[in-house]
């Protein structure tokens, strides 16, 4: 897939929605009381009661002289206030049982932090700006905070191709933690720290390289009281052959507190490749050749070396540029939205945010069988409208996320 590192210079805060976009804006409706009619009772009059030959005084007789009439109120007296219906449902006090976090690109919208407030997910991911994750962690402690800075200046390290160039992965690792330490200490916040987005490496003298560079970050991190996220692959990748020269660096970083992060998406569906094969590798039930990828390598090479590593998928959904596409979508779209008139032609339903929220449902069902899965974060809220993320947006369905999350049991 398209790299998403970007920088953002101004962003103008604006609706995330199109005009002509069917994604709903969303209220939560409150199950109504059972009304029970009650009749007027008539006292009973027996048969040895007579009436009493009493006047019976007049309104005038039983007024006061002093007694007058009320005021009428002023006009500009204002109405009662209107019960508002809260669209979210009730804040749950800790992450619940769901495996459904969100990417955040920008906290733009009141409804990003709302969401986490609500339903305590249990990782939320921010680029560049931070400092919002601190509210996070005061909002949901539970919650695991992931941080990546846009900016790499270090992706040319390897691009002589000639191994005996290559310099030292462990200074490396210091080098880059040098170049980012300040901004490191400025966002406490974040628990934990992503370095390389979607690398692409082609040889095993690269792989290598690679994995003994993470580790060596994982493990200077971690003397620092720093946690570092290593891989960051994209999806689709790596070859099965290819991630078994990076998992010594899983195995060495482990005992460092760090975490493993990749990427999985698909199209037209986030089912696309399920139950599929991928190259050299034995099959494995219920894993896929992009969504749940991740399987391949717990099975056939982390858990028969005996060790494992806590997994977040910190980017997650739909993707038209991987897998077999959304071939039906207009020009200019790669994100959800863009897969509208190929779910059309599938008959998945009429909602489109409903079809990719039972997606994105399936999907988190799967994870939540792992217990060394973390969550995942669906990418993307907070795009601000952005022409490169718009058709990504999940502002709009934060408040249905929530209640099917706020739901389980």
């Amino acid at each position: 897939m398209i790299k998403k590192s970007f920088l953002i210079l101004a962003i103008t805060l604006t609706a995330c929605g199109r005009a002509d976009d069917p994604t709903p804006h969303l209220v939560t409706l409150t199950p109504s009381l059972t009304q029970r009619a009650t009749s007027p009772v008539t006292p009973s009059v027996s048969a040895t009661d007579s009436p009493i030959d009493t006047a019976t005084p007049s309104p005038t007789d039983l007024a006061s002289p002093t007694d007058t009439a009320p005021p009428p109120p002023p006009s500009d007296t204002p109405p009662p206030p209107t019960p508002t219906v809260d669209p979210w449902p009730a804040a749950l006090a800790a992450p619940g049982q769901s495996k459904i976090g969100i990417h955040v690109i920008l906290n733009d919208d009141p409804r990003i932090m709302e969401f986490i407030r609500r339903v305590k997910p249990r990782v939320v991911k921010g680029l560049d700006n931070l400092d919002w994750l601190a509210e996070v962690k005061q909002a949901s402690p539970q919650t695991i905070t992931i941080g990546r800075f846009t900016e790499n200046p270090f992706t040319s390290v390897l691009d002589s191709g000639n191994p005996a160039q290559y310099p030292n992965p462990a200074d490396s690792a210091r080098n880059f933690i040098d170049h980012y330490i300040n901004n490191y200490r400025l966002y406490p916040g974040v628990d934990y720290w992503e370095g390389w987005n979607e690398p692409q490496w082609h040889t095993p003298a690269e792989w290598q390289w690679y994995a003994e560079f993470e580790a060596s970050r994982a493990c200077f991190m971690n003397d620092l009281g720093l946690k570092a996220a290593i891989g960051g692959f994209s999806a689709g990748t790596p070859e099965f052959s290819d991630m078994a020269f990076f998992v010594p660096g899983l195995q060495k970083a482990a005992p460092c507190n760090a975490i493993f992060t990749l990427h999985e998406y698909s199209s037209p569906t986030m089912q696309t490749g399920f139950n599929s094969g991928i190259p050299n590798a034995a099959h494995v039930d219920d894993a896929g050749s992009l969504t749940l990828r991740y399987r391949y390598w717990y099975e056939g090479h982390i858990k028969p070396r005996g060790f494992t590593i806590p997994l977040v998928i910190s980017e997650a959904g739909i993707d038209s540029h991987v897998g077999p596409g959304c071939p039906l979508k207009e020009e200019g779209g790669q994100g959800w939205y863009a897969c509208y008139k190929d779910w059309d032609a599938m008959n998945l339903g009429p909602e489109k945010w409903r079809v990719y929220l039972d997606q994105l449902i399936w999907y988190d069902n799967e994870l939540r069988q792992d217990n060394y899965v973390i969550g995942f974060t669906i990418f993307t809220a907070g795009t601000s409208n952005v022409e490169a993320w718009r058709t990504f947006d999940i502002n709009d369905m934060l408040v249905p996320m929530a209640h099917y999350m706020a739901g389980l049991p």
